[in-house]
C-alpha cells in the first residue's frame, strides 16, 4: 500500500507538470467542454459538502465506477478520508461549518466516452468550538489526475490520483486520529506568538513568507504559485522541508544565515538545495547542532497536547510563529510544517507543502501513532 501511494503520488506530480504546461483540450467527441467541466465541479461541491460536520457521505460516493479496480480505490480512498475528517472533528470538539472548493483544470483529454483531467482544487474549510461564534478557516491544495466514463448517460469516476492533507498524507494506510480535545480548557496564546523581541530570526517574516507561498491551499498568496526562485520538489521526494527552510532562511522570509551545511544555491534553471535544505532527517539534524533550535519536546498527540508539569498548557502550545513541527512515522521524521499562529482557542496552526495546507491545525491528517518533534528556533533575542 505505501508503494502505491508513493508511486500514485509521483504519477500524479508529473502528470500535473508535464499536461499542465498545456491549456488545451483534445476533444474528439461531441461532448462539450462545458458539459465536463460542469460535471467535475459537481464532483467536488458534493465532496467538499460531505466534509460538513454530521454530513451524509453517500451523495459523494455515488458517482464511482466500482467495476473497475481503480475506481474502487478511488472510492475507497475518498471514503476514509471523509471517515477521518468527521472522526477528527469529533475527537478535537470541534464543527466543521465551510467547505468551499474552487478548481482549475489545466488540461483535459476527450475520447469518446471517457475524459481525462488534471485538476487542481483550492479547498476552504472553516470550524468552531462550541459556545464561540469565531469560525477558524484553514486551507488545503491537491493535485489531483481523474478519469471519468460516461455509463448510463452519467459520468463516474474510474481513477482519481491525489494525495490530501486532511487524511492520507501519512505512511499509514488507513490513519486514524488521536483521542483528545483541541482545547483543553483555558484559552492561553503562547506569550511569544504576541510579544517578542525580534532578533537575527525574523519569526513575523517566516509566517509571512509561508502564507505568500502556500501554494494551491487556500488563503496562500502569490496567485497560489511557490517562489519560482526555487526548484519545487514534489516529483522529486516531496516539497515539505524545502519550503520549511525558504520560511526560515529567505531573505522575504526569516532571514536565517545559511552555513556550509544548510543552503540554496541560486540559478536560472531553479537551483538547487543542500541536503540538509531539503531532506527531513538531515535538517532536523542541522536544526539541533547547528545550534539554532532546540527540541522542546517529542511524543505522541496525547502526550504533546495535554497539560503536564513540565507544560501546564500542554507542549505544543508553548510553539511560537516560525517554529517548526516535525512528523516521525516508522522511526524517521516524513514531513515538517511551520507554525504560524493558533486558531481562536489557542490551538496552533501550520503551513506546509506535499500537501499544500495554510493555517491548518497542526495535527490535521496524522495517524494517532504520529510522533511528533516540536522545535524552537533560536531567535537570537536573548
Amino acid at each position: 500500500m505505501l508503494l502505491q501511494k508513493i508511486i500514485l503520488s509521483l504519477i500524479i506530480v508529473s502528470m500535473a507538470g508535464i499536461l499542465g504546461a498545456s491549456n488545451c483540450t483534445a476533444t474528439e467527441s461531441p461532448v462539450s467542454k462545458k458539459e465536463l467541466e460542469t460535471t467535475v465541479k459537481e464532483i467536488f461541491d458534493t465532496r467538499a459538502r460531505a466534509i460538513i460536520t454530521g454530513a451524509d457521505p453517500a451523495p459523494a460516493l455515488v458517482c464511482y465506477d466500482t467495476g473497475a479496480k481503480l475506481g474502487r480505490w478511488a472510492l475507497a480512498h475518498e471514503e476514509h478520508k471523509l471517515s477521518f475528517v468527521q472522526c477528527w472533528a469529533k475527537k478535537r470538539g470541534v464543527q466543521i461549518i465551510e467547505a468551499k472548493p474552487a478548481i482549475r483544470i489545466p488540461w483535459s483529454q476527450v475520447r469518446e466516452d471517457t475524459a481525462e483531467f488534471v485538476v487542481h482544487q483550492t479547498l476552504q474549510l472553516g470550524y468552531v468550538y462550541p459556545h464561540d461564534p469565531t469560525i477558524n478557516r484553514f486551507g488545503i491544495g491537491t493535485r489531483h489526475w481523474m478519469e471519468l466514463v460516461k455509463k448510463g448517460g452519467k459520468w463516474l469516476i474510474r481513477k482519481d490520483f491525489y494525495t490530501d492533507g486532511l487524511g492520507d498524507d501519512t505512511l499509514v494506510p488507513k490513519p486514524t486520529p488521536a483521542d483528545g480535545p483541541a482545547y483543553i480548557g483555558t484559552v492561553v496564546k503562547s506569550d511569544s506568538i504576541q510579544n517578542y523581541t525580534k532578533g537575527v530570526f525574523d519569526r513575523e517574516g517566516a509566517a509571512r513568507y509561508a502564507d505568500n507561498y502556500a501554494g494551491l491551499a487556500w488563503g496562500a498568496g502569490n496567485n497560489h504559485k511557490y517562489n519560482p526562485r526555487y526548484r519545487d520538489l514534489n516529483g522529486n521526494g516531496g516539497d515539505c522541508t524545502n519550503f520549511v527552510s525558504q520560511c526560515l532562511g529567505d531573505q522575504e522570509g526569516g532571514k536565517l544565515p545559511m552555513d556550509g551545511t544548510w543552503y540554496y544555491r541560486y540559478d536560472r534553471n531553479g537551483g538547487s538545495g543542500s541536503r540538509a535544505w531539503v531532506q527531513t532527517e538531515a535538517f532536523a539534524s542541522w536544526l539541533l547542532y547547528s545550534g539554532h533550535a532546540r527540541r522542546i519536546a517529542r511524543g505522541t498527540f496525547p502526550e504533546l497536547n495535554q497539560p503536564s508539569a513540565k507544560f501546564p498548557r500542554g507542549a505544543v502550545r508553548e510553539l511560537q510563529k516560525g517554529d517548526v513541527i516535525g512528523y516521525e512515522e516508522k522511526g524517521r521524521i516524513e514531513h515538517f510544517a511551520i507554525v504560524v499562529g493558533t486558531d481562536s482557542r489557542g490551538y496552533p496552526v501550520v503551513d506546509a507543502h506535499t500537501v499544500d495546507r495554510y493555517h491548518c491545525p497542526w495535527d490535521m491528517g496524522w495517524d494517532k501513532k504520529t510522533v511528533f518533534h516540536l522545535f524552537r528556533v533560536n531567535d537570537g533575542s536573548k
